[in-house]
């Protein structure tokens, strides 16, 4: 089925109440729309992530003897989602990462820093800093600050 860009002044698929093309437009990703109008979202991947993609791939074929599927998981070998996550908050533990931090990951999926702010929806964006909010009001080391405007939260 072809898909088309969504127009800038549709809504925001990220329910921000904004039109798209003050939104989301130029965040490194782009939305696409079918003729069913079910919306995707597109991202552009990097030569080297092709190049992984295609390895794992090949990976694929060499051990069940056909092209993956779109029911397949590609990387059929990695350990369970949880498991990642898991191992995930564990090295960000070690690295020494705010706690809030990697409780607004283990809430959202989501690692917010200041160099990719730009690149997230604003919604969750928002959704990501209640969650840093919501920990350190828990932990009573909130200040007044991060109180207000939830800045102050990057690592």
């Amino acid at each position: 089925m072809s898909k088309q860009k969504l127009r800038p002044d549709a809504p925001c698929p990220c329910e921000s109440g904004k039109p798209y093309g003050r939104c989301c437009y130029d965040k490194g990703f782009e939305y696409l729309v079918d003729e069913d109008g079910t919306v995707f979202k597109a991202t552009p991947v990097s030569d080297e992530l092709a190049e992984a993609l295609e390895e794992q791939k090949q990976r694929f074929i060499e051990k069940f003897g056909r092209e993956p599927g779109p029911d397949d998981n590609l990387f059929f070998d990695a350990p369970p989602l949880e498991h990642m996550e898991h191992y995930m908050v564990q090295a960000m533990e070690q690295a020494g990462i705010d706690p809030a931090v990697i409780f607004a990951f283990e809430q959202t999926g989501l690692i917010i820093t200041e160099e990719n702010q730009h690149l997230v929806s604003d919604r969750d964006r928002a959704e990501w800093e209640a969650a840093v909010l919501k920990y350190r009001a828990r932990h009573c080391d909130a200040t007044e600050e991060d109180e207000e405007d939830g800045e102050n939260a990057w690592f």
